[in-house]
């Protein structure tokens, strides 16, 4: 009897909520609930009604509670998504959002028309929570582009990575970078270093700016020259003025960091100096075994 009167409840508070009416919906919706708790339709109207009111910590309740009843319903889904994305949960509004694309792949146009959805969309954002479940916690600053105020990359800096009594710096955007060749996944970059200076957020973040400007996909193997040198930083400038790129190897975590699509990696940024620049030339596949050999520590900035 009590489902009876629910359904009841619930026809009339869909009609006020196609009307507008949405503090009378929400009355009915949530009287429904009361009266059949397993009515997920009660739960979802519930949802959809208190939000549209400007609740949304009372409509993010009631969207987990219809979610949890009616699993593969991607109104309801979506409806969490915005809710949680209103009050800031990121992490919860993602995984709503992600699946309720994987039962309607065209809602994708509507999300990215919605500011708090279409931040959760950037390939960034997932490269974060990415790093984020697999490294921990970490904070991150945004730098901008020298000559365009506009463009902002951010540099997270994580504790003890790779290892105990190094910091890890990654950038935070570069992700959202998309390649001439379409095949390549996206990437991020990781610089370890012994020295917690604001100068390693600089240099990841003035190396991402210059590859996207030049179009040059930072692929394992390659050499940039004077990233560091350009940016006059005391005598770090002169002894290593320059980047190897490679493979993350010392952080052990399974490429690709997300499958995507995109798939997102990560390349790890070596400062290096002119001499091992000179090796690199000579033979670019030797560069690494020859640091390895002298037992150069690569994130050790203040080294000869």
């Amino acid at each position: 009897m009590s489902q009876a009167a629910a359904d009841a409840l619930v026809v009339e508070a869909d009609e006020l909520l196609r009307a507008e009416k949405f503090a009378d919906a929400a009355v009915r919706y949530e009287k429904a609930s009361k009266l059949f708790p397993p009515h997920g339709l009660a739960w979802r109207g519930l949802g959809h009604s208190l939000l549209r009111l400007g609740r949304p910590h009372e409509a993010a309740r009631a969207f987990d509670q219809a979610i949890g009843l009616l699993p593969d319903s991607a109104t309801t889904l979506w409806g969490g998504a915005v809710a949680h994305a209103e009050i800031g949960n990121k992490v919860v509004a993602k995984r709503y959002l992600q699946r309720t694309l994987g039962l309607q792949p065209t809602w994708i146009g509507m999300a990215r028309g919605i500011p708090q959805l279409a931040e959760l969309l950037q390939t960034s954002t997932r490269a974060r929570a990415a790093l984020t479940s697999r490294l921990g916690a970490f904070s991150a600053r945004a730098y901008q582009h020298a000559s365009d105020s506009t463009r902002v990359i951010e540099v997270g800096r994580i504790v003890d990575q790779p290892v105990a009594h190094q910091l890890t710096f990654v950038t935070l955007g570069l992700a959202n970078q998309t390649w001439s060749e379409p095949q390549r996944p996206r990437i991020e970059l990781l610089l370890a270093s012994t020295v917690d200076a604001d100068l390693c957020g600089t240099i990841l973040s003035n190396l991402a700016f210059h590859l996207v400007d030049a179009g040059f996909y930072p692929e394992p193997g390659v050499l940039v020259r004077d990233a560091i040198g350009a940016l006059g930083i005391d005598d770090l400038s002169r002894r290593l003025p320059h980047v190897y790129i490679t493979v993350p190897r010392a952080w052990e975590l399974p490429l690709p960091l997300d499958e995507g699509p995109p798939a997102i990696t990560l390349a790890q940024v070596v400062p290096v100096s002119e001499g091992e620049l000179a090796l690199w030339r000579d033979n670019p596949a030797e560069l690494e075994l020859a640091l390895a050999a002298r037992e150069v520590e690569v994130a050790d900035l203040r080294r000869a």
